[in-house]
């Protein structure tokens, strides 16, 4: 129980610097650019993705069983904290269910992706 958890943490650690960093990257380039709604939108669900698979991935070859499962397992617990820390930094939930389920789809599937690729 413990190694799982630990293996989860290292996994959620890599993904989110990953999605810290490319946030960052995509934020100096909405300054130098002057990037639409619709593109920053569109960059962040992308970065979504990418966090995901490599979080998966870390993850599937933390655990090197169950890779499908395992890699669903962490798109789901990142989507999780992703929809916490969201709601604590806006002072509640969005009402846009849509945007939600489209990012818990791509969280998942990143996952998936992730962890079949380990």
């Amino acid at each position: 129980m413990k190694k799982g958890f630990f293996s989860v943490l290292k996994s959620l650690i890599a993904a989110y610097v990953v999605t810290g960093l490319l946030l960052l990257f995509i934020a100096l380039i909405m300054q130098k650019f002057g990037l639409s709604d619709k593109q920053i939108r569109l960059f962040v669900i992308l970065i979504y993705g990418v966090s995901t698979i490599l979080g998966g991935f870390v993850f599937g070859k933390i655990r090197k069983n169950k890779r499908f499962l395992n890699g669903m397992i962490f798109g789901i617990m990142y989507f999780v904290i992703l929809i916490l820390v969201s709601a604590v930094v806006n002072h509640g939930f969005e009402n846009e269910l849509g945007r939600n389920i489209l990012s818990f789809i791509i969280c998942t599937l990143g996952g998936i992706i992730g962890g079949i690729m380990s």
